[in-house]
């Protein structure tokens, strides 16, 4: 998971401790599973990239994707990347269209992942209303037009992407893009 912020990282890693077990984090619940080095995962990881360690000297993930886009290519590489989990949060303090920022970095993740014969799952939410100056329909559309999985809420997120490793690990279909599975 790559979140722009702490309070959907803590979310994420509560729901997928009581789902899969322990998860790594640059900024965990349990202080055992802290990452040594937060741009190397391990297992299962979820990264706050709002930390003071991630955004000293830039702005905020929220207004600056590039931390995003380095952490999302350099997942895309890792063989064991399943999903990549994020969040998308939009308002007056944020990027004029965070998830058209991302898109490009989606189908360059993508090449990546299938050169490698492999599959990457997107799946993430956006925050926020179409009171917004982003719009929140405008901002799920352009994820939906590069096939991301776009859930209704970051816990609905977190247990789909929890179905596709599970899925992944069981080797049966996944249907992490049912609007049944949550």
């Amino acid at each position: 998971g790559i979140y722009s912020g702490g309070t959907f990282c803590y979310e994420t890693q509560s729901i997928l401790r009581d789902l899969l077990g322990p998860v790594w984090s640059s900024t965990p619940i349990d202080k055992a599973y802290h990452l040594k080095d937060s741009w190397s995962s391990q297992e299962h990881t979820i990264i706050d990239l709002g930390d003071d360690e991630f955004t000293q000297g830039r702005a905020h993930p929220m207004i600056d994707h590039r931390t995003r886009h380095e952490r999302i290519l350099q997942e895309a590489s890792d063989p064991e990347t399943a999903v990549i989990l994020f969040d998308v949060v939009i308002g007056c303090s944020s990027h004029a269209s965070p998830a058209a920022e991302m898109v490009n970095t989606i189908k360059e993740a993508r090449k990546i992942s299938t050169k490698e014969q492999r599959q990457i799952y997107f799946i993430g939410f956006v925050c926020g209303t179409d009171m917004d100056p982003q719009n929140l329909t405008t901002q799920i559309k352009i994820l939906k037009s590069a096939s991301v999985i776009v859930a209704e809420s970051n816990a609905e997120a977190t247990r789909r992407a929890t179905s596709v490793i599970l899925t992944n690990s069981t080797g049966k279909k996944t249907t992490a893009g049912s609007s049944n599975n949550a």
